[in-house]
């Protein structure tokens, strides 16, 4: 009915005006108006040609049942015998005509004619006769006052008899049941679906946005692994191969700061046009919100993994569990985050001082820039800190359970007492402190590596314990399954309720300014 199915897969911002005001009007009729469809000048910078195909369509809704309540500006002959009643107010809202037009206008010029209005020539527009008669034309003026007359006509007191018949009709007849129970015109399901296909349209008709975000995640993963290229299973190979890991989670936060600002002009065009219109719920457009971001950060992530894992030469048998932390779980539980922060903030830039604050804390204080140790009383938010478990998860994994081999600068060179040799002077020391004695059967300067396994490397210094990786990933989706709850809490706290947080504050300053 809209005549848009040929532009049905269409940009709206490559449309032109005519069918922008099609795609208006299908949104206004999709909401399912509840009395009438309101149009102010839909004719307005529109060439004769697009002015009649608008008005013809409103025609044809109108004769299908839609009620159509339309201004318009000056319309053509043309156009002004599409409509079949006219309300015509002269300046200061007083009512100068109401009621049908007739064919040609016939019935509204014989109004004007019959109380003294000159003559109306055949080839005249209705439309400019009655303003020039009513003295609202650019030059016009009028002797008579055409208010005062419409009020003694008998066309008055037939609407005014009318109306309180249709009054009186109302208040007799028993109240009509509503058949439609539901807020919106469609279930919630459907309403997901097509969000869903909206959003990840308008996710592919922005490759900026997708470009940006593939070419982060691919230069990150080439400039960390690069930067740790090949690191060996010594002690500093170790510390390399764990700073690599550490990076790697710094990268969500330029990909959260993105993600944050198309979700947030969505929300405001929800609150603007969508929300009054009642076209869908709020949380459907969350959670489409959600699901159409969530591949393309996992497709972001798994292209980092392959960019970032071989090339610092983690162990190949220990992959999958870490590309399932990083490539899928750590961009689950960052999108969410970021999400959840921003449904909370009136803006791009405060959402995104938000996030910075509360990312620094939890970057801090995983255990990995300040080991768990020597936090003191900030050990508690060691264990908020859901990168904690994150960085535990793939250390732990990708690391744990192997030897280390100390490089020669790396070794402690130790004299033993005489008549003993290396390995039975230190064997005491390393069955409680860990460690190796690279030659046991010499008597003298005995070389001693302070690690002999990765476990001992990352348990002593960092707090990481290789057998809670699966516990870690549990960890993490209990701080998904919580961030995607306050996404919708947050949500409806600070945007949707009635008297938010925001919405209260917006009402004081603007009583103090």
């Amino acid at each position: 009915m809209c005549g848009l199915e040929a532009y049905a897969d269409a940009s709206i911002g490559s449309l032109g005006i005519e069918f922008r005001k099609r795609v208006t009007i299908g949104v206004e009729l999709a909401a399912k108006p509840t009395l009438l469809l309101f149009l102010d000048e839909p004719t307005s910078g529109l060439d004769s040609q697009s002015a009649w195909a608008i008005m013809a369509f409103l025609r044809n809704l109108a004769n299908n049942g839609q009620a159509i309540l339309c201004t318009i500006h000056q319309p053509s002959a043309d156009l002004f015998q599409v409509f079949d009643r006219l309300l015509l107010l002269r300046k200061g809202g007083q009512t100068v005509y109401f009621g049908d037009l007739g064919h040609n206008a016939t019935t509204l010029i014989h109004y004007f004619e019959k109380n003294g209005a000159r003559h109306c020539e055949p080839t005249e527009n209705p439309a400019e006769f009655m303003l020039d008669v009513i003295g609202a034309g650019a030059t016009a003026t009028s002797e008579q006052d055409w208010h005062a007359i419409w009020k003694r006509s008998s066309e008055a007191v037939e609407t005014q008899e009318e109306l309180e018949s249709i009054h009186k009709d109302g208040r007799s007849r028993p109240p009509v049941e509503a058949t439609i129970h539901s807020e919106f015109a469609t279930p919630w399901v459907h309403q997901l679906k097509e969000l869903c296909f909206r959003d990840t349209r308008a996710h592919w008709r922005s490759p900026t946005y997708l470009m940006a975000k593939l070419v982060l995640n691919i230069f990150g993963g080439l400039f960390i692994g690069f930067t740790f290229f090949k690191a060996k299973n010594t002690q500093q190979g170790t510390q390399n191969q764990l700073f690599a890991v550490y990076m790697a989670t710094i990268l969500s936060a330029p990909l959260s700061n993105q993600l944050m600002v198309p979700f947030l002009e969505m929300r405001k065009i929800y609150e603007i046009r969508e929300r009054p219109s009642r076209m869908f719920s709020w949380t459907a457009l969350v959670t489409s919100q959600f699901l159409a971001d969530l591949p393309w950060n996992i497709l972001g992530s798994s292209i980092f993994f392959l960019c970032w894992y071989w090339t610092v030469a983690f162990d190949t048998s220990r992959a999958g569990f870490t590309y399932l932390m990083l490539g899928v779980t750590f961009p689950l539980y960052y999108t969410s985050l970021a999400m959840g922060v921003a449904a909370m903030a009136p803006s791009a830039e405060i959402s995104a001082l938000l996030f910075s604050v509360l990312f620094s804390f939890i970057l801090t204080f995983n255990g990995v820039l300040q080991p768990f140790r020597e936090l003191g009383w900030w050990k508690w938010m060691y264990h908020v800190s859901p990168y904690t478990y994150l960085i535990e998860a793939l250390l732990g994994q990708a690391l744990g359970h192997h030897a280390i081999r100390c490089s020669p600068v790396e070794l402690v060179t130790l004299t033993p007492p005489s008549g003993q040799t290396c390995g039975s002077y230190l064997d005491t020391y390393i069955s409680h402190a860990g460690g190796y004695v690279t030659n046991p059967s010499a008597t003298s300067a005995c070389e001693f590596c302070a690690f002999a396994t990765t476990d001992q490397f990352l348990e002593n210094n960092f707090n990481i314990f290789y057998s809670n990786h699966w516990r870690d990933f549990g960890i993490m989706i209990g701080y998904i399954i919580f961030n995607i709850a306050a996404i919708y809490l947050l949500t409806y706290w600070f945007r949707i309720r009635t008297g938010s947080i925001l919405g209260s504050l917006k009402a004081r300053l603007s009583r103090k300014s």
